[in-house]
């Protein structure tokens, strides 16, 4: 009797060592289930590989806290936010970009912003940049190489970034987490 249940044993380690030796199935990375709700002129849903899809900008960004907590600054790549405006119909002048938050966090831009202007910018170093360089506001789905987590903030979130490489920091509170709809007024 102690000897079939030493065999069982033996038996039942084995095939649960062999379970866990094997290489994960490439499918085992799922794709982030992530809508985003585009309204403006005309309105447009996106899954994330319809967001993926649209025209990407690379760079480097980094936010600060309202209380001095530095995040990153990181490598960055998104889709910027005067494409998706162009997606619903373009931006007006006189209008605004409200992003929205599944937790009722709402940031609202003007077309300035937008288009990367009018952003109080740091160095790493958190020194205030005179000439800071050009901008451009980004719905971020990728950083440092990988796709956003939850507790990034993603699958989608709001960054700003400097295209040409310069580790750029801005006010936090811009930095949307957790992006499910824009729109255009």
């Amino acid at each position: 009797m102690h000897r079939a249940l030493a065999v069982a044993l033996a038996v039942l380690a084995a095939v649960m060592a062999a379970g866990c030796t094997g290489t994960p199935s490439p499918s085992i990375s799922p794709v982030p289930n992530a809508t985003l709700v585009l309204n403006g002129t005309t309105n447009v849903t996106l899954d994330y590989a319809g967001v993926l899809a649209l025209p990407s900008v690379s760079g480097v960004g980094g936010a600060v806290s309202t209380t001095g907590i530095l995040m990153g600054p990181y490598r960055i790549k998104g889709v910027a936010l005067s494409t998706l405006a162009e997606q619903v119909g373009g931006m007006g002048p006189n209008q605004t970009m409200r992003v929205h938050a599944p937790d009722g966090y709402m940031w609202v831009l003007d077309r300035d912003r937008v288009d990367g202007e009018g952003f109080v910018v740091f160095s790493p170093e958190l020194k205030e940049l005179a000439n800071p360089p050009a901008l451009v506001p980004v719905l971020m789905y990728e950083q440092n190489g990988t796709p956003l987590s939850k507790e990034q903030g993603g699958p989608f979130r709001i960054a700003v970034l400097d295209p040409a490489g310069s580790p750029v920091i801005t006010e936090g509170s811009g930095w949307v987490k957790w992006v499910d709809r824009v729109e255009i007024r």
